[in-house]
């Protein structure tokens, strides 16, 4: 019988235990690293400007991370404008945090490269109800450059009301209720849209 070196016997050794390393990067989803400027974007929302200004910017740029973490998880709810959400009421019977990422991701794909929304906030009005919970009422006109021709509203009017609240030392919105005011399309719309689309 033949003897093998120490020195072959080890390495073999170490080969093999190295096998299952290998394996590992199957384990793990690797996903693309958010470019440096996504980020950045986002400010601590240690004050409801903060919130305010993070939620704006994300809609600008279509950063889908941080629209959703202006968004308070499981108690999120939005209600729809009652004529927009016309004959599908069910769809926003249950709208969350989900249901946004989805339209707002689909929003992003149908939009090039390099384009930003605009959106614009007036009339803004805060009302406490404790030092913790706050609603805002403001005004909104969001600008949309978006390439899906079947959707043809470049501008979208109405009344937004936020109800926001802290937790953590962090503004959060944790309800929202989109209203129209003119007889163009309003937010609803645009949800009820890339939601489907």
């Amino acid at each position: 019988m033949a003897c093998w070196p120490r020195g072959r016997i080890a390495g073999f050794v170490f080969r093999l235990s190295l096998l299952p390393l290998l394996a590992l990067p199957a384990c793990f989803q690797l996903r693309e690293p958010e470019p440096a400027a996504t980020a950045s974007e986002w400010i601590q929302p240690t004050q409801i400007d903060i919130l305010l200004a993070n939620f704006t910017t994300a809609v600008q740029n279509l950063n889908v991370a941080n629209y959703e973490r202006s968004l308070s998880g499981p108690d999120y709810r939005f209600v729809p404008d009652p004529t927009s959400a016309g004959s599908s009421p069910a769809l926003f019977a249950n709208w969350s945090v989900p249901e946004e990422t989805t339209y707002f991701s689909s929003l992003r794909r149908r939009t090039a490269p390099g384009v930003t929304n605009s959106l614009t906030l007036t009339d803004r009005r805060d009302q406490l109800y404790t030092a913790d919970s706050v609603e805002v009422t403001a005004l909104y006109q969001l600008k949309v450059t978006q390439q899906d021709t079947a959707f043809h509203a470049g501008i979208l009017r109405g009344n937004m009301r936020l109800i926001l609240r802290r937790r953590n030392n962090e503004w959060r919105i944790i309800a929202w209720r989109d209203q129209r005011t003119t007889t163009g399309l309003c937010w609803t719309d645009l949800k009820k849209y890339f939601s489907s689309h």
